[in-house]
């Protein structure tokens, strides 16, 4: 069986503004096996990757973003199929709004990879405001970021409000469900 990529979901914020934090916040569902209760990142604990949403999906969770990593768009992308190898996948994990390091800005690395996985569904989810208070118009201003995004076939944008910790789990989870 080939590998087949069925929703991806990217938060998006500038470095250090709780993209991963936000991502943790998933495991408010009780389908990833924590009880309803995010892992702390001062656990210092690694999480699992891999998580099976059923019998025949599982979600790939990257919590640092291959910005932050140094990764190339093929490096990403390598390092993305490589861990899934084949079968049902969905993937979430964060991008940073600019290039830095190897990575170009969340336009292209979305393009890059809805080029390589060619997913059902993608959705990218800005922190907005991000936990500094910042709204996504500052990210990369004169920029209109979701515009941009709106206009490549099959994406879809939101913006949730990043300032709480812990209180957008149940609503990006919500797009892994396929009840």
């Amino acid at each position: 069986m080939s590998l087949l990529l069925e929703r991806a979901l990217f938060v998006v914020a500038p470095q250090d503004s709780g993209k991963s934090t936000t991502l943790r916040s998933l495991f408010q569902d009780r389908r990833f096996g924590t009880k309803g209760v995010p892992p702390s990142s001062a656990d210092q604990k690694r999480l699992p990757e891999i998580y099976h949403l059923s019998n025949e999906r599982r979600l790939y969770l990257r919590l640092t973003s291959p910005h932050e990593y140094g990764e190339s768009p093929k490096e990403f992308i390598e390092k993305t199929k490589e861990k899934m190898g084949s079968g049902r996948w969905c993937f979430a994990g964060p991008f940073q709004p600019d290039a830095f390091r190897n990575m170009p800005d969340v336009v292209a690395s979305v393009k890059a990879f809805i080029l390589a996985f060619q997913p059902e569904r993608l959705r990218v989810a800005f922190l907005s405001p991000n936990r500094h208070g910042q709204e996504v118009d500052a990210f990369l201003p004169p920029r209109d970021l979701r515009q941009e995004l709106l206009s490549i076939d099959g994406v879809e944008v939101l913006c949730m409000d990043g300032r709480e910790r812990g209180k957008n789990g149940l609503l990006l989870a919500d797009f892994f469900d396929f009840t």
